[in-house]
């Protein structure tokens, strides 16, 4: 076979197949679990974003940021979006650095057993978060020492997992409260549960999530990084500008009914939306 019609062969079958397709850069991005917060991530994945960047991408949900951070660390999972728990490892020496952000406001509400009406009457009590050096931890301590309790004395701080579990664990009782985000947030207080702590209107800035990669990786790899950040920001706007597209992404992705859980959907979209950068 001649160099010539090795050539041509190779045109048609670009032509035929798409030449995305047949180049897609295999892409792992993580996420510390699965949460509205991520929604950005799903969209750009959903929407055909990052397959427009030339990715052939998995999203990667891990148990919580501290387990991501040890993830990018290793170069298992090259780019993740994620919050708090980075600037943990980064402070300990890790080499990670956060390129973007999507939140720059804790979204979290601290949901409570009925019986605790006031900032006073946590003393004493267990509340739970995913793990230590996660941005739930630090979100808890912070709007703690805000309101004037120690959370190292007045308090104890238990390590439990995803929001699912934490808050399985507020209505199995092994706990007194925890935190979370929408849709999970309006759907306590429908039980009965109480949102003591809206940290979001505390106001207190933080980097609560964005994209996590190592330096290294900017050095060796920043092309890769530049298309998915502008999948990403993509993914971002469409959010912003589609509220439908955004209302469908969460129920697909929380495993939540459209219809039957649309309050809760709304709770989610107008939560997230308020914490945004």
């Amino acid at each position: 076979m001649t160099r010539t019609l090795r050539f041509l062969m190779l045109s048609a079958l670009l032509s035929y197949v798409g030449v995305d397709r047949v180049i897609a850069e295999p892409l792992r991005v993580g996420i510390p679990g699965l949460s509205a917060e991520f929604a950005p991530v799903w969209a750009a994945n959903d929407r055909g974003l990052l397959k427009k960047y030339g990715f052939e991408s998995e999203i990667i949900a891990m148990q919580g940021g501290t387990q991501l951070a040890q993830a990018v660390i290793g170069a298992s999972i090259p780019i993740a979006v994620m919050g708090g728990a980075y600037l943990t490892a980064a402070v300990r020496g890790a080499d990670l650095v956060m390129i973007a952000t999507h939140m720059d406001k804790f979204p979290y509400s601290l949901i409570v057993k009925p019986n605790i009406k006031k900032v006073e009457d946590l003393k004493g009590t267990k509340l739970a978060i995913s793990r230590f050096g996660s941005s739930s931890d630090a979100g808890l301590r912070v709007a703690l020492q805000k309101l004037g309790l120690n959370p190292d004395k007045d308090v104890t701080i238990l390590q439990v997992g995803g929001q699912t579990e934490r808050f399985a664990a507020l209505k199995g009782g092994t706990v007194d409260g925890t935190v979370v985000i929408p849709p999970l947030s309006g759907a306590a207080q429908r039980l009965g549960y109480n949102a003591l702590i809206n940290m979001t209107e505390l106001g207190i800035p933080y980097p609560q999530e964005g994209v996590v990669v190592s330096r290294q990786m900017i050095g060796s790899r920043r092309e890769t990084i530049i298309r998915f950040l502008k999948a990403y920001i993509e993914g971002v706007k469409e959010l912003k500008t589609d509220k439908e597209f955004a209302i469908a992404v969460m129920a697909k992705h929380l495993r939540l009914d459209r219809k039957k859980d649309r309050e809760a959907l709304e709770d989610s979209f107008k939560e997230v939306d308020r914490a945004n950068a």
